[in-house]
């Protein structure tokens, strides 16, 4: 997925429920946000939501990587999960186990 679908996403849900959606681990959402630049939900964000409170969303830094940069989470070879970096141009790659 690209870094802003990434970006939209962890917006949108807690990254349990992502990682279990795609059938990961959330550190390795939270490795992928790190290493792309993509700001996170603070502890706490998800319960202020579900009472009703205001909660602040952070922009897409886009200073280092582009929008567009496709990120990929997958197992590294021979480790039960890892980040793969790269920009793969227009590649439709999604994140998988």
């Amino acid at each position: 997925m690209t870094r802003a679908e990434l970006y939209d996403l962890v917006w949108s849900k807690p990254m349990t429920e992502i990682a279990r959606q795609y059938g990961i681990r959330d550190q390795h959402v939270a490795q992928a946000c790190d290493a792309y630049d993509i700001a996170r939900p603070r502890a706490g964000h998800w319960q202020r939501v579900e009472h009703g409170k205001s909660v602040e969303t952070a922009a897409l830094d886009n200073k280092n990587h582009s929008p567009e940069t496709i990120i990929v989470i997958e197992p590294a070879p021979g480790k039960p999960g890892g980040l793969q970096r790269g920009d793969y141009g227009d590649a439709a790659k999604r994140c998988a186990a």
